[in-house]
């Protein structure tokens, strides 16, 4: 028996989770890619100093209050039900899984290969939808659309791939890992945030996630506070409220009211935005393929998202 649908409004016509995207989604969903692109660059920051478990418990542990808060001011409340909490919980495996691995990841490679590879993710939601997703069959055109963007991700790390394969292959085989774990807990996340409440699917995702980091520090990983920096703590506060808050609960409401495959392929700009970031605030060297980079991941993204 399946588990009772969220009580969502949808517009008559249009399917679930498949509205259109409108121009002010387009500048919310811009802004969220901004400061996810930052990520790569603040977790190498705090994992100077921050063992993988610990950094991931105290990011999303300290998230935890605010999505309590905003779940008790939309009165949605917290109780699952029945094999919800099997379902949420299998999904907060899937999630703990590919965090851990990206921040493993990171430790063996470079923050732009780190940028390249999991933000490869969207060339593999359009394969792995349909399998959970009867809504988003997959299209021609958004597999050309993605292939195209992946392109131009390539075009612009094409340096640092032929140059640093050899030190780098550790930590891009854990990323690589990573990104597949997080398309198919983005594509799984849409299924369950159709049959429940998605805030609650969020929070409960979160809260099981925080115990097996903490599980996982305490088991396997020293720590000692005394030795982190102020910068360490400023990007973990930074992670907790700009990343785990504003952008996880932007992407779940976006995630529940929008087609999967033409969101995430907005995130092929994301390591683009990173590298300017690096190159305006860091004063660091600009790729050369990174302006062909850049057109090419624009044309994927208006193949996939054309009318």
């Amino acid at each position: 028996m399946n588990a009772a649908p969220s009580k969502q409004t949808e517009a008559p016509g249009i399917p679930a989770g498949q509205h259109p995207l409108t121009a002010g989604i387009y500048l919310w969903l811009f802004a969220v890619i901004v400061m996810w692109a930052s990520n790569t660059v603040v977790v190498k920051i705090a994992l100077r100093d921050l063992p993988p478990f610990w950094a991931a418990f105290l990011r999303f542990g300290g998230a935890l209050p605010f999505l309590a808060a905003w779940i008790w001011f939309k009165g949605a409340g917290f109780r699952l039900r029945g094999r919800q909490w099997i379902q949420v919980f299998l999904l907060a495996l899937l999630f703990v899984t590919q965090i851990y691995l990206f921040n493993l990841g990171s430790r063996y490679t470079t923050g732009g290969r780190v940028a390249l590879i999991i933000f490869a993710y969207p060339l593999i939601v359009p394969l792995v939808a349909p399998l959970f997703l009867k809504e988003e069959p997959l299209s021609g055109r958004v597999l050309v659309g993605c292939l195209v963007a992946f392109s131009g991700l390539v075009a612009a790390f094409w340096y640092a791939l032929i140059h640093q394969a050899g030190s780098t292959l550790k930590g891009d085989l854990i990323e690589m890992a990573s990104c597949l774990m997080l398309s198919l807990s983005i594509v799984y996340n849409k299924r369950l945030a159709q049959q429940m409440d998605k805030w609650k699917v969020l929070f409960w995702e979160f809260h099981f996630s925080v115990l097996l980091f903490l599980a996982g520090a305490l088991l396997f990983e020293q720590f000692d506070y005394r030795r982190v920096g102020i910068d360490a703590w400023i990007t973990v506060v930074y992670q907790c409220l700009a990343i785990s808050v504003i952008c996880f609960m932007s992407w779940q409401y976006l995630l529940a009211r929008h087609n999967a495959a033409k969101l995430s392929v907005f995130f092929f700009a994301a390591p683009l935005l990173g590298m300017g970031m690096g190159v305006v605030l860091l004063g660091e060297a600009p790729e050369p393929g990174l302006l062909v980079g850049s057109v090419l991941v624009g044309a994927g993204i208006v193949i996939v998202n054309r009318s």
